[in-house]
């Protein structure tokens, strides 16, 4: 009987590496969910995955995140590289340089439009072309490199070196093509920024921001702001930017400063879709957002994050610099209430939460089996932090939760077995890991190593 035996049948072909189209079609993301959470515009991505596939596309945004640590020192420490902003320009990067080696000659519609939109956000910091140039060429650099340490991996001795050139002139030319729309495009913004006032503006508040001497009369007269006041601080931002975004966002910061008592305002755009503001009182603080007597009612496309009351000049720097660490920690935990990011209130996560490993490692020394990352454990870890919450009261409990009382008593001698003590030994250390738990979820929970989920900890958004 004549064929090929099986076992040779069923060796597959290894695949022919002869250009770095085909080599593209070899990347891979260690993570596939990295597709579902771009930074930069859904649409970009649909187009680079329509060009070059999901494998590439996946493997350019997970190295661009990985890459945006390295960029943290000189002589890029000036740029923010937890800000979405320089996330998603170095996404944007990797995914021009997959694009690029697919044989794309010239940057697309929708990569020049996110081009424009982080560049936008770098002219309001005062960053000059060169060392938004000097970053990007960084950032294509450093793709480079990984690509060279791919192709070692994956394609013979031999093929090596005119690979390499392969790769080197796409690049090189693609280098060329960025730099040059970059460029560009810095001059055009920065034109259209300075046009008016609002550059001087925030020129101004920028410098007070990062503890300049000011002029206290001189800011009246240029903001029309008293800085001598007692301030409260927003951030203002939208997902999606609509030709009304400007004016959404104003009308729903004016509503909320005014719902906590503020008589005195100052809005300043701080980049396309975000808006910076500061309410004032002359003879007191304002209210803190979280305590109003109104709830804050925000549109479903605004988002807001709100600083603790301050006084004078320090108050509206300290005020401003918690209202961004709340949006940056809001963005990682469950939102508090009314979907609103306050200081106030994700304070103790920020306080205690500062050390991943170490917060991990409190909330699963002091939880042991509740700590498991289950739908089980979940709901032992509620009902027992909502009995700690309301002061052992069973029938409070039990209606918060909308369960039966029986079912709170059962949950917590469930508990108590699995903790092997009393809730009422160590109880404040065990309200702590339990709100821990609640507000970090899975990375302090069991089956989990913090030190791979280390972008996603307080201590790397909060600074």
């Amino acid at each position: 009987m004549s064929g090929c035996p099986t076992s040779q049948a069923t060796i597959p072909a290894r695949p022919q590496i002869t250009s770095t189209s085909s080599l593209l079609h070899l990347l891979r993301p260690a993570d596939d969910s990295v597709l579902h959470l771009p930074a930069t515009n859904p649409l970009l991505v649909e187009e680079v995955v329509a060009r070059v596939g999901s494998g590439a596309t996946g493997w350019a945004i997970e190295n661009s995140r990985l890459l945006l640590a390295e960029l943290s020192g000189e002589p890029f420490a000036r740029f923010d590289q937890k800000s979405r902003s320089e996330t998603r320009l170095v996404e944007a990067i990797a995914l021009w340089v997959v694009l690029r080696l697919s044989g794309i000659r010239s940057i697309t519609g929708v990569l020049s439009a996110e081009l424009t939109h982080t560049i936008r956000e770098r002219i309001s910091d005062n960053t000059t072309v060169d060392h938004v140039l000097r970053y990007v060429r960084a950032a294509h650099a450093s793709f480079t490199r990984e690509l060279f340490e791919f192709r070692d991996a994956v394609i013979p001795a031999e093929d090596q070196a005119a690979m390499m050139r392969s790769i080197s002139s796409d690049l090189f030319e693609g280098m060329e093509t960025l730099s040059a729309t970059v460029a560009e495009k810095f001059a055009a913004e920065r034109d259209r920024w300075f046009a008016g006032s609002v550059g001087e503006r925030l020129e101004l508040v920028s410098s007070i921001l990062k503890g300049k001497p000011v002029d206290t009369m001189r800011a009246l007269r240029q903001l029309g702001y008293d800085l001598t006041l007692h301030h409260v601080a927003l951030v203002l931002w939208q997902d999606e930017i609509s030709p009304d975004s400007s004016r959404d966002l104003e009308a729903t910061a004016l509503r909320l400063l005014d719902q906590v008592g503020c008589s005195s305002m100052l809005m300043l755009p701080a980049g396309p879709g975000r808006l910076w503001a500061w309410g004032g009182r002359a003879t007191d603080r304002p209210a803190e957002l979280r305590r109003s007597d109104k709830p804050v009612d925000l549109p479903p496309h605004i988002h807001v994050a709100s600083g603790l009351p301050g006084d004078g000049v320090a108050g509206f720097q300290r005020s401003h610099e918690q209202a961004v660490t709340a949006e940056r920690v809001g963005g990682i935990i469950e939102p508090g209430p009314f979907g609103l990011c306050d200081y106030g209130d994700l304070e103790p996560v920020i306080l205690l939460g500062n050390d991943a490993e170490a917060a991990a490692d409190f909330v699963r020394r002091e939880l042991g089996p509740l700590a498991a990352d289950n739908r089980s454990m979940a709901a032992l870890r509620e009902t027992v932090r909502c009995l700690l919450d309301n002061e052992r009261g069973v029938a409070i409990t039990a209606k918060h939760l909308h369960i039966a009382k029986n079912t709170v008593v059962y949950r917590v001698k469930k508990a108590e077995q699995l903790l092997g003590r009393s809730l009422r030994e160590d109880r404040l250390r065990l309200h702590l890991a339990l709100y821990l738990a609640g507000r970090l979820g899975t990375s302090v929970l069991a089956d989990h190593d913090p030190a791979s989920g280390l972008e996603n900890s307080i201590r790397a958004v909060a600074k």
